[in-house]
């Protein structure tokens, strides 16, 4: 066998297994909505969110801070850092109230992606789930879905210094799994995620959601082959690139 025969599969966890990009969106609406006395309405918030899918909770909090700043309620019009850090506050109860309730999250998964998990898994891959969440989000959320003991190696926000795009974490995932950028697939559903999977060198599929859609499509960063638009085409486009791996590999 060559050296870059695929062995492993990274996924993303929010808006890839399941959409919980929509649940923060809707979070930080409520949020905003609260912390602007009502001048931002959550569906603004919500429309705007796919700008800042796949950015660590202190960046998408500065950037929303930052467009709606002249709508914020006065106690906030000095402080952008007091405005930041309450964002993040109030966001959170109201995401962690959502995630808690058993109800909620299965009815978010995404079950395609969950599919080509389940799928790797029986062919013997190995399997990683980097996030920018933070363990206990992760640890809720894959335990509610019945995931976790799907994942051999698990990096989440807490574990690395700079999120994405920048490529740590999927960097220290390679060396956690002890394999090279070549013999790794990576499932990612936002433009910063597919940077970062890039800048660390390893093959990235873009599987978009309504969020994510608009900005992976205009980003450039892809080729049609390696966007998945409707779901049930994930597991042919990724397996159809296995194989001309393969193909390549024995000729």
């Amino acid at each position: 066998m060559g050296n870059n025969k695929i062995k492993a599969f990274i996924f993303d966890l929010d808006g890839t297994l399941v959409q919980t990009e929509i649940l923060k969106a809707h979070a930080y609406g409520k949020a905003m909505h609260k912390m602007s006395d009502g001048a931002v309405t959550e569906d603004y918030v919500v429309a705007s969110f796919g700008e800042f899918v796949g950015l660590s909770r202190n960046e998408v909090a500065a950037n929303l801070i930052k467009m709606y700043s002249s709508s914020l309620s006065s106690k906030f019009l000095k402080d952008a850092q007091n405005a930041v850090e309450q964002l993040i506050t109030t966001r959170l109860e109201i995401y962690h109230q959502m995630i808690f309730d058993p109800t909620v999250l299965p009815a978010y998964a995404c079950p395609f992606s969950i599919g080509l998990l389940k799928k790797v898994n029986d062919g013997g891959f190995i399997i990683g789930l980097a996030t920018m969440s933070y363990a206990q989000q992760v640890n809720k959320v894959l335990d509610t879905l019945g995931l976790k003991n799907y994942f051999h190696h698990i990096i989440t926000r807490d574990a690395v210094e700079h999120g994405k795009p920048n490529p740590e974490i999927y960097l220290q995932m390679l060396r956690q799994m002890n394999l090279q950028a070549n013999e790794v697939i990576i499932i990612e559903d936002s433009v910063a995620g597919i940077k970062a999977a890039q800048a660390a060198g390893i093959a990235v599929f873009g599987v978009t959601n309504s969020i994510t859609s608009k900005a992976v499509n205009s980003s450039g960063l892809l080729s049609k082959q390696f966007i998945v638009n409707a779901s049930p085409e994930l597991n042919e486009k990724v397996f159809n690139y296995i194989n001309q791996l393969e193909t390549v590999l024995h000729k």
